[in-house]
């Protein structure tokens, strides 16, 4: 056997670049600089999973409209054409740049103005509250003589007297909470402060997700050209480019996926909402209900999510009533008829969540990734209970990883999984 020199032993020069180009873009900046490698991993992912649409938009990318039956699509009824790829690079770089401007503003201008008008409601409707308070400390003193004080012995100063017995009994709960209201314009501007410099980091990643998609074919070029140097091994080499398609296809199908879940969830709470006597104006409607809708989409946790969302923005409608679109059709009182529709669109959130969890979720984007509902379920739980909401999505790109390697391997035969035939 001959024996082979040190020389000859060293790597090749497409090895060196290979090895240097993962040790520079992955290795080092993965240990010593985590959170602009997450940022930037995050940011050309997302472009990796959007390119294969956008080339679907240049060739001319049909639409479906209508409710799936037995898990299929409904009829195609619109196609959507451009003129080159150029032009759809130009239009998604437009609207990702001018989405991730303005979302943040738009939600701060909301989140301030329903605090203001919760603070205005709770203002106006003090007396009210404070009077049926003191009714349920009356029926409570009835029932709790030793526990809750009588609110006839207490002294009679005006609100003065009353205050005295609210704060025995709830802590001066109604004072805080007005003195915290007092304070939700500040609040909201030293979070918006605080959230700044992210939101900066999400515009500069559309800027540069429109950067990739402009040059994409120079950029694949390059990246293929330095894996097929560095490699070798011919079926090593293609093994590796192919689990990259693989992988690209999986984070396309996830986006479309999630996009679709989404915004059937979005028209649904619209039309549960529109039917629904919660007392709530069009725009409100249609606001309320895509916000519910993308929320209630994230696979598996959304449904909470979105109870929590539900919760919070019916419960500071401090407003008498149940109706239509500010009709009031019948009233029970302030406090139940904020309760009732309250726990209305609770419900309403809840549906949702058992469609996405248990019908839309599997249907269109478990059945597409080829993923089981425990895979799915273990990689959203993990990573959103243990690394937040961001980590869940590094959780879903992780869990494509996988999906990537299964599908290779069941391409190259080492995998084979074999599917029951359901019953007729």
């Amino acid at each position: 056997m001959e024996s082979r020199s040190l020389t000859d032993r060293l790597p090749s020069p497409g090895g060196v670049a290979l090895w240097l180009y993962a040790i520079v873009f992955v290795l080092a900046p993965a240990l010593l600089a985590w959170k602009g490698f997450a940022y930037i991993v995050g940011v050309v992912i997302f472009a990796i999973g959007l390119r294969p649409h956008v080339v679907a938009l240049a060739e001319g990318r049909n639409f479906s409209f209508g409710m799936r039956r037995n898990g299929q699509s409904p009829p195609r009824t619109c196609q959507l054409n451009f003129t080159s790829e150029a032009t759809v690079v130009r239009v998604i770089s437009v609207l990702l740049v001018t989405f991730t401007l303005l979302v943040v503003p738009f939600l701060a201008y909301v989140l301030q103005y329903q605090a203001l008008a919760f603070y205005r409601q709770l203002s106006t409707h003090l007396p009210i509250i404070i009077e049926q308070l003191t009714g349920f400390l009356e029926v409570a003193h009835d029932r709790l003589p030793a526990v809750i004080p009588d609110v006839m012995r207490v002294e009679d100063k005006g609100w003065g007297g009353l205050s005295s017995l609210i704060n025995q009994v709830t802590g001066d709960a109604i004072s805080d909470l007005k003195n915290a209201l007092k304070k939700t314009s500040t609040d909201i501007v030293t979070l918006i402060g605080t959230l700044l410099a992210d939101w900066v980091k999400l515009v500069i990643g559309a800027i540069i997700v429109g950067t990739i998609l402009g040059s994409w074919d120079k950029e694949v070029k390059m990246h293929r050209a330095i894996i097929s140097g560095g490699i070798k091994n011919p079926s090593l080499r293609a093994n590796v480019l192919r689990y990259g398609e693989l992988y690209q296809d999986g984070v396309s199908l996830f986006l479309i996926g999630y996009l679709e879940v989404a915004l059937t969830l979005s028209l649904l709470y619209i039309l549960a909402m529109i039917v629904m006597p919660l007392s709530l104006g069009i725009g409100a409607i249609i606001f309320m209900g895509f916000v519910l809708g993308f929320a209630t989409a994230v696979p598996k946790i959304g449904g909470i999510i979105a109870m929590a969302i539900s919760f919070l923005l019916m419960i500071t409608n401090l407003t008498p009533g149940i109706g239509w679109f500010g009709w009031t059709v019948v009233s029970f009182g302030l406090w139940i008829d904020v309760l009732a529709r309250t726990a209305l669109l609770m419900v309403i959130s809840k549906l949702m969540g058992l469609l996405e969890a248990y019908s839309y979720t599997p249907e269109i984007i478990g059945a597409r990734l080829g993923m089981t509902k425990l895979q799915i379920i273990a990689t959203i739980l993990i990573w959103a209970i243990g690394a937040g909401f961001f980590g869940m999505i590094w959780g879903i790109w992780i869990s494509l990883a996988f999906q990537a390697a299964l599908r290779l391997a069941q391409e190259t035969g080492d995998i084979v999984i074999v599917e029951e035939k359901k019953a007729a």
